[in-house]
């Protein structure tokens, strides 16, 4: 090669490598994907990839669209970890037939800290080479740093003044220091097309706020408008804009989002003018570390509102779990400070999603352990080192020295496989009498009902422990998230899923002699109800129309006026009576039943470690990540919140009860078990 061609391609390198460089957003982000589209064998693809979060967890959508110009087939789509990243092989076959189109999302589970993979389409075993691609999902965010948001809308929406406000909001109060390990994210968005949305509110599993306007959720398909739906429900914000008058008073909303069935306690709340207020702007630097922060905050006159003050431009109201939020214009014509005013209106916090279910699916739990089942220990490690020391005792030098006094050592060929045939049969019996061949489980759940509009979502803390794995794997509903919960220091490793019929969790999610946990949430049509009469002055009449036995209930009324019954059976009904301070501690003493805990015989912290992958593994032990805990969910608050309110005479919300009941609420545990504690809260509103 001569001197001149090597300069060519040295300059070339180099050229590229600054073009790079050059393109690379100021700002470190973590929404990504594209687009693309190839066809062979007269088969036309379309996939977009193109979404907000998943640095923590959820279900990432890719979209495809698909095109046959010859005979009718069955295709099998897969998207495969490349060699070396821990995430699920996931899969779905569909049939097409000839001169006809097809649309589907193929869910990722973003369970494991890898992020690159390689989709691909096959007929009858053969790969279409043309048609796969190799591309990267959202790599893992240790440090939980951003809700991730996104605008449905036709042009590209700017939401630089929001994130810079969450920004500052979050970071209010931190001093001027590096964050240390790594770079911090100080931007999750994305603008995506109404065209090409999901049909499962899984997609936006993985999102923390999705911005759309109302002319365009009204031009949505009702499939997609009711995913979107029934992910607020689940906790997610949804903030609808361009309403066009006064929110509360808006009927086209009222429709589109299913809130005029609502119970009546629950009413749009006004923007508050006292909350318009300064905040301080925080900068970052090029790592998306503090960097400095503006002088102290001046008055509101002085600093840039574009919000009407004198009047109300948004509203909001809950919806289940989550909160939607109107808007009478367009609010991204805002500044910072008026992004900071909507962002103290409300608990912002619970935007991540982490804060909402209180588990990170990517990560570890540090409250792992207290929810294991009754019964089911840690591999008893020392007295498996006792029996296999003297199972070697006696096959080897015990052995030998019998058959040597005996002079028939000859027999070592028959001793030596017959010892250790009886140890290995041994080892098998003890551990069938231990566990057994079955799956056992332990489960608590929280049910929000909403009567009017017959909508149900369920929140399950699901354990399970197989004596042997399940032949079929588990399987859950497309409508059910299905997260799990690791213990500290454990990693994902592999598994597979199937989307043809079901989400079906083949192989890798629930293996044989090991504690397993799920964070599962569905959403489903829901037609039983409890039906709540008028109270007559010391009676409420109460049937319950659910198909479950009540326990425990407590009934607000309409005056916010408790009323309790225990023991109410299916399609029974009778007069409730007003509470008492003895039905407040009987309910408060079955809320705290079967609550999470660290088990008794768990003493000292030694005790704990031990039961720690990271003790086996001690180099998995080292952190980057906060801690993520399943109590600081919203089920577990909720819960906690309930008990608080009842033992200490606090007022719940009027038009709304609450049923421990005693059967699980249409939960789903994936393959057929044996329940060996149960626990289960209803919450609905009438």
């Amino acid at each position: 090669m001569s001197s001149r061609s090597a300069k060519q391609i040295v300059a070339m390198f180099f050229l590229t490598m600054f073009t790079m460089f050059a393109a690379l957003p100021q700002r470190i982000a973590l929404a990504i994907g594209d687009q693309y589209g190839a066809s062979e064998d007269d088969i036309q693809i379309s996939v977009d990839y193109r979404w907000a979060g998943g640095s923590v967890g959820g279900y990432y959508p890719i979209r495809i669209g698909l095109q046959n110009r010859g005979p009718s087939r069955e295709l099998e789509i897969s998207f495969q970890p490349l060699s070396g990243t821990r995430l699920p092989v996931v899969s779905r076959r569909i049939s097409i037939d000839q001169n006809a189109s097809a649309r589907l999302t193929l869910l990722i589970p973003l369970v494991g800290d890898g992020n690159y993979g390689n989709l691909s389409v096959s007929h009858d075993g053969r790969e279409l080479k043309k048609l796969q691609n190799t591309f990267s999902l959202p790599d893992v965010d240790y440090e939980n740093a951003r809700p991730a948001l996104l605008a449905i809308s036709k042009t590209p929406v700017p939401m630089q003044p929001l994130e810079d406000a969450i920004t500052s909001l979050s970071n209010a109060g931190h001093t001027l220091s590096s964050y240390g390990y790594g770079s911090r994210t100080t931007q999750d968005n994305q603008t995506i097309e109404p065209f090409r949305l999901p049909e499962s509110w899984l997609a936006y599993s993985s999102v923390d706020l999705v911005s759309v306007s109302l002319d365009v959720l009204e031009e949505l398909p009702e499939t997609q408008r009711s995913a979107m739906l029934d992910w607020v429900r689940t906790g997610g914000t949804l903030l609808v804009y361009s309403v066009g008058e006064p929110v509360h008073r808006s009927r086209k909303l009222t429709q589109l989002t299913e809130t005029d069935a609502q119970s009546a306690a629950i009413n749009w709340q006004a923007a508050e003018s006292k909350l318009r207020t300064a905040i301080r702007e925080v900068q970052l630097d090029e790592n998306g570390n503090l960097k400095e922060l503006t002088a102290e905050v001046v008055e509101a006159g002085n600093v840039n509102f574009t919000w009407p003050a004198d009047e109300s431009p948004f509203e909001i109201r809950a919806l289940g779990h989550g909160r939607l939020i109107g808007f009478v214009d367009n609010p991204f014509t805002g500044t910072l400070q008026d992004w900071g005013w909507l962002l103290k209106s409300f608990p912002f916090r619970v935007l991540w999603q982490t804060r909402r279910l209180g588990v990170a699916g990517r990560m570890d739990n540090a409250e792992f352990l207290e929810f294991l089942i009754a019964g089911i220990r840690s591999v008893p490690v020392l007295a498996f080192l006792v029996f296999i020391s003297l199972f070697t005792f006696v096959i080897g030098p015990l052995n030998y020295f019998v058959l040597a006094r005996k002079k028939k050592l000859n027999y070592l060929v028959i001793t030596i496989p017959a010892i250790a045939i009886v140890t290995s049969l041994c080892l098998f019996g003890y551990s069938v009498l231990s566990h057994g061949f079955s799956v056992k489980s332990r489960v608590r759940s929280l049910t929000m009902i909403d009567q009017g509009n017959r909508k149900a979502v369920t929140t399950t803390r699901l354990a399970l422990y197989a004596g042997t794995t399940p032949s079929t794997g588990l399987s859950f509903s497309p409508a059910t998230a299905v997260i799990p919960i690791r213990a500290s220091g454990e990693v994902f490793e592999s598994a597979r899923t199937d989307w043809t019929d079901t989400q079906w969790l083949r192989s890798g999610w629930l293996r044989s002699r090991t504690r397993t946990q799920f964070l599962t949430t569905s959403v489903r049509p829901e037609r039983g109800r409890l039906t709540v009469g008028t109270a007559t002055g010391t009676e409420l009449p109460v049937t319950n129309g659910l198909e479950w036995a009540i326990e425990s209930l407590i009934v607000s009324d309409q005056n916010g006026q408790l009323w309790f019954a225990s023991d109410l059976a299916a399609g029974s009904g009778r007069p409730l009576q007003p509470i008492s301070d003895s039905d407040r501690q009987t309910f408060c003493k079955l809320v705290d039943r079967s609550a999470p805990a660290n088990p008794e015989e768990l003493e000292h912290e030694d005790d704990i470690q031990s039961l720690s992958t990271a003790a086996f593994f001690p180099y998995r032990g080292i952190r980057y990540t906060e801690d993520f805990q399943v109590s600081q969910g919203q089920m577990e608050r909720t819960i906690a919140a309930l008990r608080e309110n009842v033992e200490r005479h606090q007022p719940l919300s009027p038009n709304t009860y609450f049923a421990i009941v005693k059967d699980a609420p249409s939960i789903e545990f994936g393959t057929e078990v044996d329940v060996v504690d149960g626990w289960h809260l209803v919450i609905g509103n009438y």
